[in-house]
């Protein structure tokens, strides 16, 4: 099932993002963004049946690489840790690698992440997957799903509002910054 959904205002969130040096426009991002899913999150945990407690616990909202995102660099910490550096070498090499990656595009980006956190074991990964989706012995009983359909166009409300104060924020510090700076104040 496809699911449309229509921005407005978002572009000139990111002219405003543009403005900005790309490390401050991503932590704009990444609060605004987890503000706006957790009451999402709150609605997910509070569909889940209650039989599955662990599940209910594990809906989380976060900013964490996840896929293939979560890779970039770890091939240069193994390298490094590998030809028998420090971990402290190899970190620089893994921040190093994320950089030259992100290097690519004018506005920062944040990727967010909304559901039960990676299970402690497959099995439980398994459990996450059929309670959303069910399997030939089980019947689903969704609470993601239903907690997007209830709450996308609120959450992208909060979103945009969230977003334009950040960035008002981040651009009052800027400009205090600048004045201290200047001899101003």
């Amino acid at each position: 099932m496809k699911t449309r959904v229509s921005l407005e205002g978002f572009a000139e969130l990111e002219t405003q993002l543009e403005k900005m040096t790309k490390a401050t426009g991503r932590a704009a991002l990444r609060r605004a963004g987890i503000s706006a899913l957790e009451p999402m999150a709150r609605l997910a945990r509070g569909l889940a049946p209650e039989e599955t407690g662990d599940l209910i616990e594990s809906v989380e909202v976060s900013a964490k690489a996840i896929g293939a995102a979560a890779d970039v660099g770890k091939r240069a910490f193994a390298q490094v840790m590998r030809d028998g550096g420090t971990r402290g070498e190899a970190a620089s090499a893994l921040r190093s690698a994320r950089r030259a990656a992100n290097l690519g595009g004018a506005a920062p980006h944040v990727e967010l992440f909304m559901g039960p956190e990676k299970a402690g074991s497959k099995d439980e990964a398994i459990k996450a997957w059929v309670q959303e989706f069910g399997s030939a012995d089980v019947d689903p009983t969704p609470y993601m799903r239903p907690a997007w359909d209830q709450d996308k166009d609120n959450m992208l409300a909060r979103l945009k509002e969230d977003l334009w104060f950040e960035i008002a924020t981040a651009v009052e510090r800027a400009q205090a910054r600048a004045r201290k700076t200047a001899g101003w104040e």
